[in-house]
């Protein structure tokens, strides 16, 4: 579409029907991993990516659940470790949306600018293990100070704008398939999953059950009988095998898996003595 002399972009009919029937594919999902295949088909088709990140945690280098799709594959992917380390440094995505309410779509290289993207240690290092070379990032409308959302990447060309126009357009349904996925988690907690299908211990299952009513370590050495020390051994399990970073991550993600039941109420005792320490 030309408006004197100036090329604005637009999305074609199909661009929408595929919306439409995205739309209706998380509304029939019974199961809440049923829901982030349709979302990265159908973003990685329509934005001519390779490769898509779902970010629903906290990143830092150190850890946080990095989920990936690739194009034309219907189970998630595991990313090598330093190219999962450089994503969840958040270059630049982090220093953009994490300090601005702006929840645009955009590259990488328009953030950073064109030269500081491609000559960055992420670019490199997402050349060398993941062959891409673009990012584009979609965050959540709705994400609060932790920005949730997906990023697409891909080899060569930068993302045109009629994709970040569909981009842009897509963000609400987007918004919308992420708050179906959290209520199907919701539902399915009454069905629980078997912990040791993640690796986790007894012991590991009871402190993740006392960590999800809300109980600091002190209040769960107490209601487990446990020393303190061994509580704090026992969350660092939690976090290594669920791939999480802090408690409320690791609660999320557990609940995410179906391995924890609604939260029981704490004792009356307990009740009191709840606090959020930074060593807890």
């Amino acid at each position: 579409m030309d408006h004197g002399g100036e090329t604005v972009p637009y999305l074609a009919t199909s661009a929408y029907k595929r919306m439409l029937d995205l739309a209706v594919g998380v509304l029939e999902a019974g199961r809440p991993d049923d829901v982030w295949p349709l979302i990265s088909s159908e973003l990685l088709q329509s934005l001519d990516g390779t490769l898509l990140l779902r970010k629903d945690v906290e990143w830092t280098p150190a850890g946080g659940a990095v989920t990936a799709w690739r194009r034309g594959s219907p189970e998630p992917d595991v990313l090598g470790a330093e190219a999962a380390r450089h994503i969840r440094a958040g270059f630049p995505f982090a220093g953009h949306y994490g300090t601005t309410p702006d929840r645009t779509p955009r590259t990488a290289a328009e953030i950073a600018g064109e030269r500081t993207w491609r000559r960055s240690g992420t670019a490199v290092a997402l050349r060398e293990e993941l062959g891409t070379d673009q990012m584009l990032g979609i965050p959540l409308p709705a994400s609060g100070s932790t920005v949730h959302g997906f990023i697409i990447h891909r080899a060569g060309a930068d993302f045109r704008p009629q994709e970040r126009l569909y981009a842009a357009q897509v963000q609400p349904l987007l918004s919308g398939a992420a708050a179906q996925a959290r209520l199907l988690s919701h539902c399915r907690r009454t069905e629980r999953t078997d912990p040791a299908r993640y690796g986790l211990t007894p012991r590991e299952t009871a402190v993740l059950g006392a960590l999800a009513s809300g109980l600091p370590a002190t209040g769960i050495a107490r209601r487990l009988r446990i020393s303190e020390r061994t509580v704090h051994k026992h969350l660092q399990n939690l976090y290594r095998k669920l791939d999480t970073v802090d408690r409320l991550s690791t609660v999320l993600r557990a609940q995410e898996l179906g391995l924890l039941t609604a939260p029981a109420p704490a004792r009356s005792g307990e009740r009191s003595r709840r606090t959020a320490g930074p060593g807890d």
